[in-house]
């Protein structure tokens, strides 16, 4: 059985930008073994996999080249961006069945838009002095702001730092790293600042998740989206639609949008940059 699949640069509209994913279209009759096989062949930090759905237009599943996610928000936006390129989507809006529940896409001109799970708080126990060390700062460096994980369908850490430039300058421990994320049960750390890059960002951020087999994710979707909705929740936002920046400490940078209204919404465009065959 030959299987095509894509490489799509999501968050951005540049070639050897953004986050890569791959996507599988064609995924029906493939096993979950041999789905992850896939996933640590090509070597993204998600591979989606789409495939007929009872609830919804679309089921689509999520890997890292480790194990399978509840959602991925990168691979998502990737995924429509394809299938709308290809001319597969037939409306500007869709609904996908994942294993974080049914969520809506839209098609709004060149963006991909995707709608989040309801949020979910976490309380954490580690110190900030252990989360400090973690990240290769000084603690007073982190802003006296909570230190609180959230989920939009997979947990992340959000951790408020002073300045851009200790963000540009971190070094991870991403064992320790790691370990904090074991003990609390959650995917990542999510660093942000609200000193950005760009004038028309509101947020810079980056995203390091040992956990999943990606020390630092370049732009992730839904780290994004559960920090929009730390932000509302502690009133830190100044409008409901905001840009957030990603990846440039890496050389991957990219731009999310994130709309907050009586759901949350993330966003962006995507590029096409590779497409081939797997022989199963």
């Amino acid at each position: 059985m030959t299987i095509p699949f894509y490489i799509v640069n999501a968050f951005t509209d540049k070639r050897f930008k953004g986050n890569p994913a791959g996507i599988v279209l064609q995924a029906n009759e493939l096993s979950k073994e041999i789905m992850q096989k896939i996933a640590a062949e090509l070597k993204c930090s998600e591979t989606a996999f789409v495939m007929n759905s009872k609830r919804a237009d679309y089921m689509v599943r999520f890997f890292t080249p480790v194990k399978e996610v509840d959602l991925c928000g990168h691979a998502t936006i990737a995924t429509f961006h394809v299938m709308n390129k290809e001319g597969i989507l037939r409306k500007e809006k869709i609904e996908m069945e994942t294993k974080a529940g049914i969520l809506g896409i839209e098609i709004k001109g060149e963006e991909i838009l995707m709608e989040q799970a309801k949020p979910i708080f976490k309380e954490i126990k580690i110190t900030r002095k252990r989360i400090a060390e973690a990240l290769g700062i000084n603690e007073y460096e982190i802003a006296d702001l909570p230190i609180e994980a959230v989920s939009t369908g997979l947990f992340s850490l959000n951790i408020p730092i002073k300045s851009l430039q200790t963000i540009q300058n971190m070094k991870p421990d991403f064992e320790k790293i790691k370990e904090i994320c074991v003990a609390e049960e959650i995917g990542s750390f999510f660093v942000f600042t609200f000193e950005t890059i760009n004038k028309d960002c509101f947020i810079h951020a980056r995203c390091f998740a040992p956990l999943y087999g990606v020390n630092e994710d370049p732009v992730t979707g839904t780290a994004n989206a559960a920090l929009a909705a730390y932000l509302a929740k502690h009133d830190l936002l100044k409008n409901n639609m905001y840009k957030a920046e990603q990846g440039y400490e890496i050389g991957r940078e990219g731009i999310v949008t994130v709309e907050i209204n009586d759901k949350i919404k993330i966003g962006g465009k995507a590029c096409i940059v590779m497409k081939g065959t797997i022989d199963i």
